[in-house]
């Protein structure tokens, strides 16, 4: 069997250098960290993870916490999260807390906090303050919509900036009737009391200066049948649209199901774009336009971030933000 030593010398590292990297720190250079996992994968290296957590007082395994696995972006963003970790010599433990607050809090200072070394969590339903409270000492990086201000680690989509230029879109390509579909709605997983709806204040930006321009805001839950029945709903009363932004590529998907069944073609009298960048986009018919916010990134950001903050207690080290990029991708659904 293998010994750690073994991985350093066919790695051409010191022990302690391969050590850092099976242990996931994350100081150690890319090029290093590279060498050694092939070296471990080529000689079938694996940790003793009892020995590590006797040595380490630390189990190994974070937590990751998302308000539902059947739906596609936080599917993807668990997938990517836990490859990451997985990288680093890490194990993740991953739960759903079906947006409920309770369940959020409970993960974060119940049975499951004192099995991992940090919680990477969606928080939807929790105030900022319930989940400083509930996280005390323990490591922790947010991903969430609304949340602004805390001394938490935290990532967020570029909700704003790509809320407008989905919908600069659109209107480049000459729609003046813009539903926007996903808005206000009566649930808390959707953004509301605790923070603005940025994609929709991004929406908003778009529009101003346009007067012939008209953003008509449809609440639902961010979820295709949801979205499906919204965009029945609004035309089947006669509201007047030729675009659609929709606030999740989910969403999105739901919409163009909607505009088939009623006999609209689209891009040719309904444009359609998305917000997220989830792969069944690119599969749908037409494919899906969309706002990629490249989930993979933001994932993996985060098991970095938390790796950093399990080393480093928020009074050393204080609370970071990280906001991704994104890329417009134009496909058949607006093009």
């Amino acid at each position: 069997m293998a010994t750690l030593a073994d991985v350093a010398k066919e790695a051409g590292v010191s022990v302690m250098s391969a050590s850092n990297v099976m242990r996931g720190k994350p100081s150690v250079s890319p090029g290093i960290r590279e060498r050694v996992l092939a070296a471990a994968a080529r000689l079938d290296y694996r940790v003793n993870a009892a020995a590590q957590s006797l040595r380490s007082g630390r189990s190994g395994v974070i937590a990751l916490c998302v308000p539902r696995l059947d739906m596609p972006f936080n599917a993807a963003f668990a997938a990517a999260a836990t490859s990451t970790a997985e990288e680093r010599g890490l194990r993740v433990m991953v739960q759903q807390t079906l947006s409920d607050p309770r369940r959020e809090i409970e993960i974060l200072r119940g049975a499951t906090a004192s099995l991992v070394d940090g919680t990477i969590v969606s928080a939807v339903g929790a105030t900022a303050q319930e989940v400083e409270q509930a996280a005390g000492s323990h490591a922790v990086v947010l991903y969430d919509e609304r949340i602004r201000d805390t001394p938490l680690d935290l990532i967020s989509s570029p909700n704003e900036s790509g809320g407008r230029a989905a919908v600069e879109h659109l209107i480049a390509k000459g729609c003046r009737h813009v539903v926007v579909l996903g808005t206000h709605g009566p649930r808390r997983d959707l953004p509301g009391p605790d923070g603005p709806d940025l994609r929709w204040t991004g929406a908003l930006q778009a529009a101003q200066g346009s007067p012939q321009v008209r953003l008509t805001p449809v609440p639902c839950l961010w979820d295709c049948e949801p979205a499906y029945a919204a965009m029945l709903s609004t035309l089947a009363v006669g509201t007047p649209v030729d675009g659609v932004f929709a606030l999740t590529d989910s969403m999105a998907l739901g919409a163009l199901r909607a505009l088939s069944d009623l006999g609209l073609r689209c891009p040719e009298d309904v444009r359609v774009i998305g917000f997220d960048g989830i792969r069944e986009g690119a599969m749908s018919t037409p494919s899906l336009s969309t706002i990629d916010i490249d989930i993979t990134q933001l994932a993996r950001t985060s098991v970095e971030m938390l790796l950093t903050r399990i080393d480093s207690p928020v009074t050393e080290l204080p609370g970071r933000r990280f906001t991704s990029a994104y890329t417009l991708i134009e496909r058949e659904s607006s093009r």
